[in-house]
């Protein structure tokens, strides 16, 4: 028979049940403290099912909690880690050494900048002036990015230097080709017409076509890229002068009588017989405006848009067979007999600026180019490998976008300004039909206030707090105007005065 073994060493001894249950639970935050024998290793306690141990969490842990919809357990979110630029590492494990956006050089961001920050309204609400900073903002974005995207134009404007003493009116266009690049004398062609010249020519706006008339009727258009004729035909009278309109699709042709309007297939569409011996035209691409200069003297706008005049100015300086635009402004530039140059608005019957150039008759005038002579073309603006659908979809969005004839001026920055001696002087005429100010502000009034603090001496004093608060700000205005008048007549790089801390 098998006897009892004997408690030794080896077996632990037998705890009291009334000892166990009266043994405080251990959390599981808790550490396990169990008392052990002398001499024995101390082991994990043995309870009723011999369950193991819960590890031990802190007690900052993220407890993973399980769904009521779903038994799968939910994924905690992983904080968002700040990327350090200069850390991140390319796919060869190779460090950037120039982390960041490439820097741009003050002087090309200014070159594209259009906005005049030294020049600021001094009568702004809070709400006009947070408009003007988001659209500075946004110019100097847009100015950043054209900087940027300079470095990658690969067309430079050419020119034409002779050497040291040399007339360059005497070099050939034979000489020319030779000195030039491959791709720039694949683009040279020639045409021999002289059976109806001489000729005016005109290159549509896209750089793709060029639309020519003789002298003795003769009228063609063409893609001088492929070679391709779009039309030729003879109108059997004088043609004066040749524009291409808002797309290749028109042409306008200044003929001896009266101003004919041409498709692209020679067919004639319009003739406008208010526009009579015409000898110059011009046509401003933003407005959709044909400029005609006749012999009687006048200068005649026509919105090809709508097939209505917009002006006719009478220049009274005789014949007018002398004109330019200027692409910056859309400002006409005519030359008289009496050697005098006048420049022209549709806005204004009288003439812009008039100066006196020689004792000479003008035989012709020329702008210098403000940004008009880019080589490198704006696919967006005017693209010259656009298909017909989009040569429609363009034509769309530039007549939505068209520039009202009232907004030519010599300073188109001029249009963002705000005409404060026409505001005023609307105000007062307002004030003096109505009797009385609809824009000024009701007298303060405090609110009755309970608990004994509406007494007479409580609501003078909250009066005349909001009365000093109002004065001090009509002298900080007008502080600000008296620098803003200092600063524009105070030469660069002067001190600044006390008024000039002040204010800042």
């Amino acid at each position: 028979m098998e006897t009892a073994p004997k408690p030794g060493k080896d077996v632990p001894p037998k705890k009291d049940k009334l000892q166990t249950k009266r043994k405080k639970p251990r959390r599981y935050w808790e550490e396990e403290t169990v008392p052990t024998t002398a001499g024995a290793s101390p082991g994990p306690p043995r309870n009723k099912k011999n369950r193991e141990l819960r590890p031990q969490r802190p007690k900052n842990a993220y407890i993973l909690k399980k769904s009521r919809i779903s038994k799968k357990p939910q994924v905690p979110k992983k904080p968002r880690e700040w990327k350090n630029p200069e850390s991140q590492r390319g796919l060869s494990g190779a460090q950037d050494p120039f982390p960041g956006p490439a820097p741009v050089p003050v002087e090309v961001v200014q070159k594209f900048c259009r906005i005049d920050k030294s020049r600021k309204l001094p009568h702004s609400k809070a709400k006009t002036r947070s408009r003007l900073e988001v659209a500075e903002a946004e110019e100097e974005e847009t100015s950043i990015k054209a900087a940027r995207s300079e470095l990658l134009l690969a067309e430079e404007p050419g020119f034409l230097e002779g050497e040291d003493g040399e007339d360059t009116a005497k070099i050939c266009q034979a000489d020319i080709v030779e000195a030039v690049d491959i791709a720039s004398a694949a683009k040279h062609f020639d045409l021999n017409l002289r059976q109806f010249g001489p000729y005016r020519l005109n290159y549509s706006r896209t750089g793709r076509h060029l639309a020519f008339g003789g002298r003795r009727g003769h009228v063609a258009a063409l893609d001088w890229v492929t070679k391709k004729l779009m039309c030729e035909i003879n109108v059997m009278e004088a043609v004066r002068d040749i524009r291409f309109l808002h797309s290749e699709a028109l042409l306008a042709v200044a003929q001896n009588r009266w101003l004919h309007i041409y498709d692209n297939q020679g067919i004639e569409l319009h003739c406008i017989r208010r526009c009579d011996r015409v000898t110059r035209l011009e046509f401003l691409p933003f407005h959709f405006l044909l400029a005609t200069a006749s012999e009687t003297g006048f200068l005649t706008y026509l919105d090809v848009s709508v097939g209505k005049i917009v002006a006719a100015l009478n220049a009274r300086a005789g014949r007018l067979d002398v004109m330019s635009q200027n692409p910056y402004n859309a400002v006409i530039h005519l030359g008289h007999s009496n050697g005098t140059a006048s420049l022209w608005s549709p806005a204004m019957k009288e003439p812009l600026a008039k100066i006196l150039c020689h004792r000479g008759g003008v035989r012709a005038v020329a702008v210098d180019s403000t940004g008009a002579g880019e080589p490198n073309f704006d696919g967006l603006e005017s693209n010259p490998y656009r298909s017909r659908k989009q040569r429609q979809e363009w034509e769309v969005k530039a007549l939505l976008e068209k520039v009202p004839a009232e907004l030519i001026c010599l300073d188109p920055r001029a249009l963002a300004e705000v005409d404060v001696i026409s505001l005023e002087q609307g105000k007062k005429e307002q004030i003096e039909r109505l009797g009385y100010d609809p824009q000024a502000k009701a007298p303060f009034q405090p609110k009755p206030k309970q608990k004994g603090r509406s007494s007479t001496a409580s609501l003078v004093k909250r009066k005349r707090k909001v009365m000093d608060e109002e004065h001090r700000d009509k002298v900080r205005q007008s502080l600000q105007q008296q620098h803003h008048k200092e600063a524009k007549a105070k030469p660069t790089g002067a001190r600044p005065s006390a008024l000039d801390r002040f204010v800042r």
